[in-house]
Order: C-alpha cells, then structure tokens, then sequence
C-alpha cells in the first residue's frame, strides 16, 4: 500500500514538473486575431510594439495579452492608458508633465469586430482611451467576458441595451463610456459583483434592485438617491460622490451593514441620518460638502472601525463637542475639515487622537474666525501629514509643530508667517519629504541645517523674504525632485553641491540675486525638466558643453539675466523644447 501511493506521489510530482516546464504558447489564429486589432488601432506611443509576430510569435507573451496556462487561450486584454491621480503633495507643474504624458498615450482609431473571435476572452479592458467611435455593439455578443471595462473609452452614442446579454460578468465599469443613456437591462446582469456608473443622467435606477449580489456601487446623477439601496445589504462600498443627486440622504442607508466604503461627497443637501451609526463596519466615510449646515454628531462614536474621515465644506459651528466625539475612534488615521465652519470658541487645547496620519485643515479661516494653528494639533504626535495651507495665519512658525517628529508632509503655504525659519525646524523635523513655505513673509537665510533633510522630495520656499547664500549643506539632498526659490532675495552663486542632485526634475529660481554662470553648476542634471531662473544677475558664456548633459529638458526660461550663448553653426541639442525664453541673452555671431 505504501508503495502504490508512493508510485501516485511520484507520478503526480512528475505532471506538477512538466506543467511548470512546459511554456504557454498562443493559438496562431488568436494571434491573427491581435495582429488584426492591433492593425485598425492607433497607437501614438507604441505601446503595442510587441505585438510582432515577428519579432515573437508567442503572442501571450504580449504586452497587455495573458492566456489561460491550460488551454492557451487568449483570456485577457489589458489595453487601458493609465490615468494619473490626483495627489495633494505633488506640485501643480508634477501633475501637468504627467498629464502631457497622459495625453500622448491614449489609444484612438477603431476596434476591429474580429475581436469577438476571441472566443475564450474572459476580461476586456479598453478604459482611458480616445477612440471617438460609436460604441462597439459587438462587445455585447461576448458572453464569455467576465470582466468589461470601457469607463473613458471616448466612445459616443447610446450603449446598446444588449449589454444586458453577457450575463456571465461579474465587473462592469461604464463610468463615462458614451454620452448617451444607460439602458435599464443592465438589470439582467444578475452575477455582477461590481458596477460603477458614473457620468450619466437617469430618472430610474429601480433596475438596480434585481442586483443582488452586488458588493461594488458607484453611481451618480439619479434625481434623487433611492431608498431601496437600503436593502442592497450585500454592498461593501457605495459611492454616490458625484454630483446631480437632489434631495436628503435616506435613513435606509443605514441598514447596509457590511459597508466598509460609503463616499457620499457633494450629495449632502440639508441634514445626515444618524442612522448612518448604525454602519459599524465603516472603515471610510466622505461627507464633504457645500458649506452645509450639521449639528449633532455624536452618532459619529458607533464607527470604531473607521479610519478616514471627510467632512470637508461642512458648517460645524455649532458642532462644539465634534473633537470629543472623534477622539473617541480608536481608528481614526485620516482626518479632513478643509473649508469648515469651525466653533469660534470651546477650541481644545488638546485631543486625544491616537491613530491620526493625516489632518487636513485648510482653508478654514476663510469660513471660521480662527486665526491662528489650533493647540490641540501639536499634540498629534504621531502625524505624517499635516496640510494647513490658504488661511493667512500670522506670526511666526509656531514652535509646537517640532512636537510632530514623524512628519513627512508639511503644507503651510499661503498664510502670513513673518519670522525666520526656527533652528529646530530642519533638525527636528527630519523625515520630511514634501515641504511647502511658499506665499508667507518668512524672511533671513536658509539655514545649513537644511541638509538634515535628506528624504525631501519637494521644496518650496518662494514668494518670501529669504536671502543670503543656498547652503553647500543641499547637496546632501539626494532625493530632490522638485525646488522652488522664485521671489525671493536669494543670491550669490550656486553651490557646487546643487549639481549633484542627480534626481532634480524641476528648479524654480526666478526673481533673485543669483550671479556666476549657472550651467557651470547645473549642466550635469540629467533628469531636469523644468527650469525657470529669469531674473537674476547670472552672467557668462554658455557653451554646447554646459548644455550636453540636459537631455530631459523641456520647459527653459532663463530671460533677464546676462548671458551669452556661443554654439557652432552645426549644433544640434541634446533636448527638445516645448517652451524657450532667453530674451535678453547675448547670441553668438554663428547662432542662426
């Protein structure tokens, strides 16, 4: 006996052994089928050129093609452009460039209707793409798929009611698919497990009761939000954050007892059910607003599990005992009040929140009579994010923030600070990574001290007061992405240490003293795309050999200073320019 299941064993080890050896390799009509579609589409970054056969005649070794490691069927398409996302400690310009990178990625052109001849396709996915075609009706003959997303697709037109056929889907994502309506046979869709909707109006969503198995929501644009989601209790996350929802939100809501994620952002419209209490296992809840006006919010303290909280917009004057109430979440890790109404008085002086990661009380002081950073804030010791930028506080840095040792991300633009920058400030505060003093009244120098901040992956210290010397100390910034120093008395020549930071993307200096010729110092920066130093006292020759290393370079403004360009007739740059200004500079006799 013990030998026979030895024998088994051994035989079965053998079949594990050769199924992992053995390579999938596509079937040659399903790659005639890719390099069909791939034909009729048009691709401006060359995303596809791998599909070659060629090249490698092994489709499923495709970019964005995976196969069934059984059958070697083709099974899924992965031909999306990925969307950037907003991020809040990112500059505006860092955005922008991924944005143009964006823009130059979509796929556009047709989608040939051989793709249905990929019987076995089970997950399809052509979001974020510029295809500006009548949506493809002979998507819904493909009842294999499983997963369908054409959310941004750029499609137009009605979305044909036979989408309700593929009745196999478990994902469907339509958010922004057409322009047209969304047909109510997507209530036949009796499997789907998630299904987001966004960008369309409907006066009837009633379809969506038939759902029932339903975990994923996001809807949007309904004239009012239907209190039959109440016995939707499947739902784990509802998001109805878009706009066009009138009306209040109904106490039904609070029946969903599996909710983890409820996004009710822009919806809010008069008061919240207290029902929502009732949902202990939230982990996330926005109710950002319009300035709408709440008052008790003790039903807040059910929530023990939650971890982000946003009310942002909300009118909370008359929310007295709000910090009370939240400190009691053990959770609680994001905390957002941006553009609140806060209590004029009965501030704390201290909060026992926990947990708290992240605060965001910007803009606050344009709706509140606060004018100046709540005490209760320097005690959240263990904050990595603190954004408290638009609310023209006055008087110096105050010195509570060197309590927040573990800050990575400090805002405080846009108030009116007036001292120098406090020697604990770069000492202290060490971890920092994203550090925002722009638009105050800061003023001295820059202390040496400023090297200690070794994980800054963003700094911005324009429109202010500073002068004397950039410290040689900024070389030790090695992870510098992204400076600015525009507007300010900043002058001398550049350090020698500034052209190390090998990782600079971007450099802001305009409007300073700076003198010597800067491409001595910043001709080895490879990876710089943006740089802005017009207006200074900059002066000397530049030369093709201070240039040669900039290949990244696209945005160039160097205007108001006295420089001279000498370059041979013959001189091709390393980098190609989407914006040029060296007005005021002095052309070599050979420069055409």
């Amino acid at each position: 006996m013990n030998s026979f299941l030895l024998i088994i064993v051994f035989l079965h080890l053998c079949w594990v052994s050769l199924s992992l050896s053995a390579e999938t390799v596509c079937i040659e009509s399903e790659r005639e089928t890719l390099l069909k579609l791939k034909h009729h589409i048009i691709d401006p970054s060359n995303r596809l050129s791998s599909w070659n056969a060629s090249l490698n005649p092994n489709c499923c070794h495709w970019d964005g093609v995976l196969c069934n490691n059984i059958t070697s069927h083709v099974a899924e398409l992965h031909l999306s452009t990925p969307f950037p996302l907003y991020d809040e400690s990112l500059l505006e310009d860092v955005y922008e460039e991924t944005m143009e990178e964006y823009i130059r990625s979509p796929f556009g052109g047709e989608i040939n209707p051989c793709l249905v001849d990929l019987k076995h396709l089970n997950y399809l996915d052509f979001s974020y793409n510029l295809f500006q075609i009548p949506f493809p009706s002979f998507i819904t003959t493909m009842t294999s798929l499983t997963h369908l997303n054409l959310s941004n697709a750029g499609f137009v037109g009605n979305i044909p009611p036979q989408i309700g056929n593929l009745s196999n889907l478990l994902y469907l994502d339509l958010s922004y698919a057409a322009n047209g309506t969304i047909p109510s046979l997507i209530g036949n869709l009796s499997n789907l497990l998630h299904l987001e909707l966004t960008g369309y109006y409907y006066e009837n969503v009633d379809w969506l009761s038939s759902l029932s198995k339903l975990c994923y929501l996001h809807l949007s644009n309904t004239l009012s939000i239907p209190s039959f989601l109440g016995s939707m209790t499947t739902l784990t996350h509802l998001d109805l954050s878009d706009y066009g929802f009138m009306g209040n939100i109904p106490s039904q809501i609070g029946n969903l007892s599996n909710l983890a994620y409820l996004d009710l952002g822009y919806v809010v419209d008069g008061t919240i059910p207290s029902q929502i209490g009732n949902l202990s296992n939230l982990l996330y809840l926005d109710l950002q607003s319009y300035y709408s006006f709440i008052g008790n919010y003790d039903w807040l303290s059910s929530l023990s599990k939650l971890e982000y909280l946003g009310l942002s917009g909300a009118n909370l004057s008359q929310s007295f005992q709000l910090l009370h109430t939240l400190q009691l979440l053990s959770s609680l890790k994001h905390l957002h009040l941006s553009e609140c109404t806060h209590p004029r008085y009965n501030q704390p002086s201290f909060v026992n929140f926990s947990s708290l990661l992240t605060l965001d009380l910007s803009y606050i002081a344009y709706h509140s009579t606060i004018s100046f950073i709540p005490k209760w804030v320097f005690g959240l010791i263990k904050l990595v994010s603190l954004f408290i930028y638009h609310n023209y506080f006055e008087g110096p840095i105050p010195d509570g923030l060197r309590n927040l040792t573990l800050l990575e991300n400090l805002d405080l633009h846009m108030n009116s600070l007036s001292s120098s920058i406090p020697h604990w400030l770069f000492g202290v505060l060490s971890h920092l990574k994203f550090l925002d003093l722009s638009y105050n009244n800061l003023q001295g120098i820059i202390p040496d001290a400023l090297g200690n901040l070794t994980s800054m992956v963003t700094l911005d210290m324009s429109n202010n007061k500073f002068e004397g010397p950039i410290p040689t100390s900024f070389g030790y910034l090695c992870n510098l992405r992204e400076i600015h120093f525009s507007e300010n008395k900043i002058g001398g020549e550049l350090p020698v240490s500034l052209g190390k930071l090998s990782s600079l993307r971007y450099l802001y200096m305009s409007n300073n003293q700076f003198s010597g010729n800067p491409f001595e110092i910043l001709g080895s920066l490879s990876k710089l795309s943006f740089l802005d130093i017009e207006y200074n006292c900059f002066e000397g020759v530049v030369i093709e050999h201070h240039l040669a290393n900039l290949v990244s370079l696209s945005h160039f403004s160097a205007a108001g200073n006295h420089l001279t360009l000498k370059v041979s007739p013959n001189w091709h740059p390393t980098f190609q320019l989407i914006y040029l200004d060296i007005s005021s500079w002095k052309l070599g006799p050979k420069f055409e």
